[in-house]
């Protein structure tokens, strides 16, 4: 059973908000069950291929690649971790689409059922009462840890070993994220932090330890994982988490946030787990830089927006949900730009924005340690953007500086190009190691990782050196050689020696290289700080003394490191002087951290107050630092929040409403919204705009009950603030009173924010049976069916203004009207369906809420609709005419299937199959009708644009008799790449399929591709892919992504008959020769008569992807394709 650990205390670093409508539910205990045996996992066998794949790579040219290990040693490599010994683990996945699944593969009851999971055990629940029997197909493969091992010194591996496998229980995640580290080998496998060990030395786990349980509660996106690990300067383990968030019990503390990825820091053993930061979406590498800063990339959403390079800061909220994937147009992520970088005027106050906008799939990363490449490398990130193919896939490589407390991106380059990476980490002989995931987004059992060596670094003594210092265990070496260690090149030397100092409490040695001038320095506090976390030891009043001493010390960062060390350390010892003094220091850095330090300090005498009784006051030194600050720099306004949240009580943040500067209101709306306080409900009459919106944010996204009939009660209020309205709006539908019904009608009657009206009119329509999810977010907050009577009335009230204003109005008040059964509005109706310059769609609309009224005027003006010349019109007469009388319905929809407009036919043919669905009776009657269309489909007499409507009408009565004439119809077509395929071709709706393009999310096109200049760039530009290719091209790409691959995108291997491998991007071909473009940018002519073998590379677009549109919507989406010219 899973170990429970009891011991340590948990400084509250985070103030997490009440974000549930409920108290949150508590984690259930971790099952004790284990699964069941897995299959052995499919392994491709050994060939040439990974050798002759380096052939297509780009690299440096003072670099050197050699393949370390293939198929079949390792397969499926997610992340791996190279120890000081230089062994590598290796995560491998083979549950990929086939255990760890992804909310795209399902339908709209799973997709809830997640929405709704608050525990990994609601979302075992959900997964065994939707798949039935299938789940067993959830245990059937495992993930595992590989150890590879170059025992004979060649530079590649020749010992491969299982350390550790059986990790497909139905609940486990991938095995994303491992670090091993004296003897203890960490798994981030959701929902467990493993702690591995070996105990009999035979190279296989024997013990295994859950730290905690909980981690992904829900599926949200495959990848979205646990993973990340790495230990920080301060000797903590951090790892992260995708948005499939958490909900965990530890230590008498409860972590809970269901919706949003995270950063946690934890002790070694597990203790004192922190939420360290949250609001990422799939940050899936972390990495520190020689100053303790705390970088990842976090991925984008897939509706045009970017990939974001976060600062990872303590506290920090960067904004995204799990819910707004669920949203069209992401919600606020998009709507309010949380994902741009800094901009004061716009990005909101409570999240911290990214440095910059970069790479489309960032996941691995590490920061360049000081040795092992050239000087070119030093001070650079190395980051994986993994696209799904290796033609546009590597490794970018890039610095950051600092501005302020905050940071810019310099000097992006692409140094290692054309290899699907995922991972890559350096080893101890100085080498870049990759891991290559060779293709897809699955795994194909296939996996290598490469060994990249500068030629002239590898010759460096000073390489050596750091291989033998990694190699050799800690315990070894002298207390005088680890304090000169501090001051190595290289930080995982440096890392190494300051732990080891750290963890025998060599105070002397630490206190002496906290007077070191430069990195060493740095690692000397770093390592007292670590002591001084220890409070059973004597040392630890030293420990703190010198960190305190050093914040008045003349160097800006060792004032800095000094500050932000003091955020941990214990109330006895916390200088409330020191920290007041250096909230006014000169540095923004030094500010930033002491605000984080007083938040801390002034949480510890809140929660604890001294026994002299007397308690330091952080209020003012805080509202001096927001005032000079003047939301100029991200970082030290957040500080500033955060150390309001922590050391100013609820009542005097509430006082702050009538501070005279905006930018104190505004951190105090943050920090009472951290507080979980619904005083913030004061600022929502704020005079600024930006507070009023920051305080309707925390009341409506939390939510803060208490606060939400003040932000209801300023829909009554005019302003310009879109997300204000919104937020405001969705309050009077959620309060859902009389009264607020009355407000909605009002506002849709009287406001200029045409859209706005739209909305609340349609709040009205669906009052009586309210969705499920917000309106606003996307969250899950269920509401009870209510009385439509209160919607009703109001909008009866308000009808004449409603039916005078904007279409759009119009329009959505016929629809409100309609559902909510007011007959009042049916003299309007019949009117506008008698108006012969009224939009023929409105017309049709009209007459088909007439009927839903039941209205008696709809009988005469059935003859003039069907009369019409409008085709929509006629069809809407035929509906409205079946519906009524659905006996006699199949003689008119016959007519109406043979009739001479796309829109007629396709209408009647639907009408008629659903009419079968609802009235049994008149199956029979709906079989004679698709009988003789398919007739007719088979010898040519269907148009092409109704081919569709004909066979999947006849589907869903699901008649033998018609199944044959289906197939009879398939089995003339021609047997080329679309065959059955082919009545997807016409009939489409374009304006359908540009929404599916741009908004839906199970297929996220516009993840990839880039229409004008929204997109992604992973693949093709389609700006004007239909001006050269036609309509079965374009299908054809779809269903078959791998047949026809674009221009620029398709990568091949040939060999020739001398036997030299060539790998390229296809250029041209013609009948006598290829031509690739290589890594180093030549262009290469190869005669066909010399090519021995050709492999073509994949494309990166999945191939079952059209499995997850209706056939309908398919067509829509060529409709959409074909009209890009």
């Amino acid at each position: 059973m899973p170990r429970q650990s009891l011991s340590g205390t948990l400084p509250i670093l985070l103030i997490c908000a009440a974000f549930m409508l409920f108290s949150p539910p508590l984690q259930a205990v971790p099952p004790t069950e284990a699964p069941p045996t897995p299959e052995a996992p499919k392994i491709a066998e050994a060939s040439d291929e990974g050798n002759e794949a380096i052939g297509g790579f780009q690299y440096p040219k003072s670099m050197d690649c050699r393949l370390f290990a293939a198929e079949p040693l390792v397969a499926n490599p997610v992340a791996f971790q190279i120890d000081d010994r230089g062994r590598l683990y290796v995560c491998e996945s083979f549950r990929q689409g086939r255990g760890v699944t992804d909310n795209r593969k399902h339908d709209q009851k799973w997709l809830e059922a997640d929405l709704a999971a608050q525990t990994v055990a609601d979302r075992e629940a959900f997964h065994r009462r939707l798949l039935g029997d299938k789940v067993a197909e959830y245990t059937r493969y495992d993930d595992q840890i590989r150890v590879l091992e170059d025992r004979d010194g060649d530079g590649a591996a020749d010992f491969s070993q299982v350390f550790a496998n059986g990790f497909n229980a139905i609940v486990d995640g991938t095995a994303a994220g491992v670090l091993a580290h004296q003897g203890d080998v960490f798994l981030t496998c959701i929902p467990h932090l493993w702690r591995l060990r070996d105990q009999d030395g035979d190279g296989r786990a024997d013990q295994r330890d859950s730290l905690h349980y909980g981690y992904g509660v829900r599926v949200a996106f495959r990848g979205h994982d646990s993973h990340g690990l790495i230990i920080g300067p301060d000797g903590r383990l951090y790892f992260s988490i995708g948005d499939r968030g958490y909900n965990i019990e530890h230590e008498g503390r409860h972590h809970f946030d269901p919706a949003s990825g995270a950063v946690f820091r934890c002790e070694l053993d597990g203790s004192n787990l922190e939420v360290f930061a949250r609001g990422l979406r799939n940050p899936q590498e972390l990495a520190f830089d020689d100053y303790g800063n705390l970088f990842t990339g976090d991925n984008n959403s897939d509706s045009g927006d970017r990939a974001r390079w976060v600062y990872v800061v303590q506290g920090g909220d960067t904004g995204w949900r799990m819910y707004y994937q669920y949203l069209n147009d992401r919600g606020p992520f998009n709507r309010e730009q949380i994902w741009h970088p800094w901009n004061k005027e716009v990005t909101p106050a409570y999240t911290v924005p990214p440095i910059a906008n970069f790479a489309d799939g960032p996941s691995g990363l590490v920061h360049y340690p000081g040795t092992g490449l050239s000087d070119e490398f030093k001070d650079r990130f190395l980051l994986c953007d993994f696209r799904g193919g290796p033609a546009n896939s590597g490794i970018r490589s890039f610095r950051v500086e600092p501005q302020g407390a905050f940071f810019s991106m310099m000097d992006d380059q692409q140094p290692f190009w054309r290899i699907l990476a995922t991972d890559l980490a350096f080893g101890p002989d100085g080498a870049l190691y990759v891991s290559d995931w060779v293709n897809g987004w699955e795994g194909e059992g296939k996996g290598r990782i490469y060994r990249f060596i500068d030629r002239e670094a590898a010759k460096s003594e000073l390489v050596r050196n750091v291989q033998q210092i990694l190699a050799k265990p800690p315990a070894e070496f002298p207390l005088a050689e680890l304090e000169q260690l501090l001051g190595h090149p290289d930080r995982r030397v440096r890392l190494k020696a300051q732990w080891e100092l750290a963890a025998r409490t060599a105070t002397t040695e630490l206190l002496r290289a906290s007077e070191f001038e430069g990195l060493a320095q740095l690692h000397g506090i770093w390592g007292l700080g670590q002591i001084g976390r220890r409070a059973n030891v004597e040392q630890v009043e030293l420990a703190w003394s010198r960190i305190t001493a050093l914040t008045e010390d003349s160097n800006d960062e060792v004032r800095a490191q000094a500050c932000k060390t003091l955020a941990d350390a214990p109330q006895r010892f916390l200088n409330a002087e020191a920290i007041i003094r250096c909230l006014a220091d000169g540095s923004p850095r030094v500010r930033y951290f002491a605000a984080i330090a007083a938040g801390q300090c002034g949480r510890l005498q809140r929660s604890a107050p001294p026994a002299n009784g007397t308690t330091a006051d952080f209020q003012a030194s805080l509202v001096k630092l927001l005032i000079e600050n003047a939301d100029e720099d991200p970082i030290v306004r957040h500080g500033g929040i955060m150390g309001l949240a922590g050391a100013v009580d609820e009542r005097s943040l509430a006082a702050l409403a009538k501070h005279a500067d905006r930018s104190v209101r505004l951190a105090a709306v943050v920090a009472l919204r951290k507080q979980g306080s619904e005083s913030v409900a004061q600022f929502l009459s704020d005079a600024d705009p930006q507070v009023s919106l920051e305080a309707a944010r925390a009341i409506h996204d939390t939510p803060l009950e208490g606060g939400m009939k003040a932000l209801a009660a300023l829909i009554r209020t005019p302003t310009d603030s879109d997300p204000l309205l919104r937020r405001s709006l969705n309050a009077n539908f959620r309060l859902g009173t009389p009264e607020h019904a009355m407000s909605l009608a009002r506002f849709a009657a009287e406001s200029t924010a045409e859209q706005r009206r739209v909305d609340a009119l349609e709040m009205l329509a669906s009052w009586a049976e309210p969705s499920s999810r917000d309106r606003v977010l996307g969250a899950w907050r269920p509401l009870p069916p209510r009385d439509a009577a209160p919607a009703a009335s109001a909008l009866r009230q308000f009808l004449p203004s409603l039916l005078s204003g904007p279409q759009s109005v119009q329009d959505a008040t016929i629809k409100a009207a309609a559902a909510l059964q007011v007959r009042d509005i049916t003299p309007t109706l019949a009117a506008l369906v008698k108006t012969d310059n009224e939009a023929p769609h409105r017309r049709a609309a009209a007459l088909i809420a007439l009927q839903q009224l039941e209205a008696a005027e709809t009988t005469e003006l059935l003859p003039l609709a069907a009369g019409s010349e409008w085709p929509v019109l006629r069809a809407a007469s035929r509906r409205v005419s079946a519906t009524r009388k659905p006996d006699g319905a199949f003689d008119l929809l016959a007519k109406g299937a043979a009739a001479g407009e796309t829109v007629e036919r396709q209408d009647a043919l639907e009408v008629a199959a659903e009419i079968a669905d609802r009235n049994p009776d008149t199956r029979r009657q709906a079989q004679a009708l698709f009988a003789t269309q398919l007739d007719q489909l088979v010898s040519g007499k269907v148009p092409a644009d109704t081919a569709l409507d004909v066979i999947e009408g006849a589907r869903r009565l699901k008649d033998e008799q018609l199944d044959q004439l289906i197939a009879a119809y398939h089995a003339q077509l021609p047997a080329d790449g679309l065959g059955a395929q082919r009545p997807l071709l016409h009939g489409g709706n374009a304006d359908r399929g540009q929404v599916i393009f741009f908004e839906r999310t199970n297929v996220s096109c516009v993840r990839c591709h880039k229409i004008g200049d929204r997109g992604g760039e992973v693949g093709p530009a389609l700006t004007k892919v239909a001006s050269d290719k036609n309509r079965e091209y374009l299908l054809e790409s779809i269903l078959k992504p791998n047949a026809k691959i674009a221009k620029n995108f398709e990568s091949i291997q040939v060999r020739t008959d001398d036997g030299v491998a060539y790998s390229g991007i296809l250029k041209r071909e013609t009948e006598d020769l290829v031509e690739l473009m290589t890594a180093e940018g030549k262009l290469l002519s190869i005669s066909k008569d010399t090519i021995d073998a050709r492999k073509p590379g994949l494309s990166a677009m999945p191939e079952d992807l059209h499995k997850r549109l209706s056939p309908f919507e398919l067509r829509d989406l060529v409709e959409y394709l074909s009209t890009l010219k």
